[in-house]
């Protein structure tokens, strides 16, 4: 025997056994009930369908509302394999209710999708679709995915011929047999295995996907569950007869002993008369059998639709008896409420009207104290808390200043001050040449020039950084700040044969603080110009787009990779750039971020790592 099989029997022999321990009356029995119809739906249908129905009467009297939701649910389930969509819908729609009133999530997303499934089958995929959306939103938060994963598999169904949601449903069939392997959920992998053979005939595998439904079922029939090899062989028969394969025949008839096994005789319409119209054809002796099995449809379909009607009536009559003992307590509860009150105000009133005067004027009297008092304590509470954040603030602008101060000492003043240190060494050698001296003269007049410059921008950059520090922005012609930039760096332009375009008109004007702005401007300068290559061409560009000021500085050669550009203007990561390119600038775009902000603007670096960089402010 297989063990899923065994597994399944043992299930519901141990649930079996227990009944009798668990009294005919007790909400375990009514849940032992409802377990039961769930494990034989897919074997048996008309034990199922009993169980399911015993659940329900007993949950009913016990006014059991879980027990009453979950057998609504078989019921559903019982009469969807019976093809009865209306009596379904009704079970279904009374179980949503009652797991909504319960607040069971795992309960709510089953009903949702089993709802949508009814629509589907209605060919209403339009209503379908937000029972569907709700159940796959509730059961995604599910802490239980197993409850989740029969969710994925009929949301495949529903939408599998829906080219918009290709996607999602491959994710879906994927998930729900992800969880399926993860449980050893056998039935839900035999289930989902039917639509991984539909997508492999979609692909155009038809043999290879037939071999599956034939393992498939196969698989289904040793493990016991009768309804999946129905299904299996219905799903083999519509591909026979739909690429016109002599298997129908055998197929159509596997697909009846399976039904009749399991009592899913709804089922078999179809197939029943295909096969009486077939076998009448050569004798009324062969398809005699066949009409026997369709008058016995007719009167089970006839049966079931009765006790269904039954099961909802007595529900319907037993809630409506509830409802109105309900009201007429309620009704009862409130009159007496009603009289009470009444005699207890006629008692009161004189005295309300009294003692009232009394206390108003005593609650004037201590409410205008206490809120007086409360004003005050509001009042030093606002001004500790200024106080305190204030002092917060100076603290937090402190620390971040003396981080920033020591990270670029640590830096930017090392390399310069240990090359000058290393090239004095130099002059100790003795055999040392007159135009090696010079070289090493020119190159520590070069490096201290460098420090020097660095040591004015960081002298500049913490007098912007003490108290009091106040920004007054004035009107300036941007052309004339920039031709006053390039005067110092001509000589450098000149050396290295570099042209220097300038695109700004003569009339645009910038408001700033001088000092700032020319700072930017000529470190944004000077890195250009060492960062060229000779011969090459710098872009200066003005220009006012939305009430800004945009201005940009580009220069030709290697440029910066975009692993180094979201570093370039980052204190914690000084030289970052420099000892990796041997190019960075160091504190100096520090220091021109810190100007630009500082004046209300952005200053922002774009380069395409090979051929140029681009730095641009906006004021």
């Amino acid at each position: 025997m297989p063990y899923t099989l065994f597994a399944q029997k043992q299930v519901i022999r141990q649930l079996k056994e227990t009944l009798p321990a668990q009294g005919t009356d007790s909400l375990q029995y009514a849940d032992a009930l409802n377990q039961l119809s769930l494990l034989y739906l897919p074997q048996q249908l008309d034990s199922s369908f009993r169980y399911a129905r015993a659940g329900h009467a007993l949950s009913l009297r016990l006014r059991y509302h879980k027990g009453i939701a979950d057998a609504n649910m078989n019921l559903g389930a019982c009469f969807t394999f019976q093809h009865n969509n209306k009596l379904a819908y009704r079970f279904y729609r009374e179980g949503l209710q009652r797991y909504q009133l319960l607040g069971d999530s795992a309960g709510i997303c089953k009903a949702l999708y089993s709802i949508g499934m009814y629509y589907h089958f209605q060919q209403r995929n339009d209503l379908a679709l937000p029972y569907m959306n709700d159940a796959m939103g509730i059961g995604s938060r599910l802490l239980h995915d197993s409850a989740w994963a029969p969710m994925l598999a009929n949301y495949y169904m529903v939408f599998e011929s829906d080219s918009t949601r290709l996607d999602s449903i491959q994710w879906a069939l994927g998930k729900a047999r992800e969880i399926a392997g993860r449980y050893h959920d056998k039935r839900l992998l035999t289930y989902t295995g039917f639509f991984l053979a539909n997508e492999r005939l979609r692909k155009g595998e038809l043999k290879p996907a037939m071999q599956d439904l034939l393992r498939l079922a196969s698989g289904a029939e040793e493990d016991g569950f009768v309804y999946l090899s129905v299904y299996a062989y219905a799903q083999l028969d519509l591909y026979a007869s739909y690429y016109h394969l002599p298997d129908t025949l055998l197929y159509r008839r596997k697909m009846m002993e399976a039904a009749m096994e399991g009592g899913y005789k709804q089922l078999l319409i179809r197939p029943a008369a295909w096969l009486y119209k077939y076998y009448r054809k050569q004798s009324a002796a062969a398809a005699a059998p066949y009409a026997d099995v369709l008058c016995e449809i007719v009167e089970h379909q006839e049966d079931m639709r009765r006790q269904g009607g039954e099961d909802y009536m007595e529900e319907f009559l037993q809630e409506q008896e509830r409802k109105a003992q309900r009201l007429s307590s309620a009704l009862q509860q409130q009159n007496l409420i009603r009289e009470s009150l009444e005699s207890r105000n006629r008692n009161m009133l004189v005295a309300f009207f009294v003692v009232g005067g009394l206390l108003l004027a005593g609650l004037v009297v201590v409410n205008y104290l206490l809120l007086r008092s409360t004003r005050r304590s509001a009042k030093r509470h606002a001004e500790l808390n200024r106080s305190v954040n204030e002092q917060n603030k100076n603290l937090k602008h402190h620390d971040d200043f003396k981080n920033k101060l020591l990270s670029i000492l640590a830096h930017d003043f090392r390399l310069p001050l240990g090359h000058i240190i290393n090239a004095s060494q130099l002059f100790a050698r003795e055999d040392i040449r007159n135009e090696e001296m010079r070289e090493i003269s020119s190159s520590i007049a070069s490096m201290a020039t460098e420090t020097l410059h660095l040591f004015e921008n960081v002298l500049r950059w913490v007098k912007s950084q003490l108290a009091g520090f106040e920004y007054v922005p004035k009107p300036y012609l941007l052309l004339d700040l920039w031709m006053e930039v390039q005067e110092p760096l001509a000589e450098d332009i000149r050396d290295k044969k570099l042209e220097l375009a300038l695109n700004i008109p003569a009339d645009l004007v910038v408001h700033a603080d001088k000092e700032m702005l020319q700072f930017v401007n000529r470190n944004l300068l000077h890195n250009a110009v060492k960062f060229s290559p000779r011969g090459s061409r710098i872009m200066i560009e003005g220009y006012h787009e939305k009430e800004r000021l945009f201005v940009s500085v580009t220069n030709e050669g290697g440029g910066i990779s975009a692993v180094d550009i979201p570093y370039v203007f980052d204190y914690k990561i000084v030289g970052r750039y420099a000892r990796e390119t041997g190019r960075g600038a160091g504190i100096a775009l520090i220091i021109c971020k810190d100007f630009v902000e500082r004046m209300g603007g952005v200053i922002t670096v774009r380069s395409d790592g090979k051929n140029f960089t681009t730095f641009e402010y906006m004021l």
